[in-house]
């Protein structure tokens, strides 16, 4: 269900921001997805390709990038991707240094969950 309401904010975005451009077709759409969102590419995509049906957007290349957790330890200065060795949800709950082990950490990034680009056609 996460997925479907993200997917649907984009796509109202999307398609706002082409009508205010003058679009008569969108083209492609280029999204930016963190890895502790959680959220599914692959249904991210789905739910864009069904929103978009019907419209303008209908048939849009949709490109997403994965960002990688990075963090910086206060303890220690590490700085780096912290790689996921689980897929659990519950790995992301308790971030740990991985060269100390300290949990006072600030994250670098992860988190995104952006529209970075719409390209369109007049």
């Amino acid at each position: 269900m996460h997925d479907f309401s993200v997917s649907q904010q984009i796509a109202g975005e999307v398609i706002r921001r082409a009508r205010i451009e003058g679009a008569q077709q969108v083209l492609e759409i280029k999204i930016k997805l963190g890895e502790l969102t959680h959220l599914n590419p692959e249904q991210i995509t789905f739910w864009l390709e069904e929103f978009f049906r019907g419209t303008f957007a209908q048939g849009a290349k949709i490109l997403i990038e994965k960002i990688p957790v990075s963090m910086y330890c206060k303890k220690c200065g590490y700085r780096g991707e912290i790689k996921q060795k689980t897929s659990s949800l519950y790995f992301f709950a308790f971030l740990r240094c991985p060269q100390c082990g300290s949990d006072d950490v600030n994250i670098n990034s992860g988190k995104e969950c952006m529209l970075q680009r719409i390209t369109i056609r007049k």
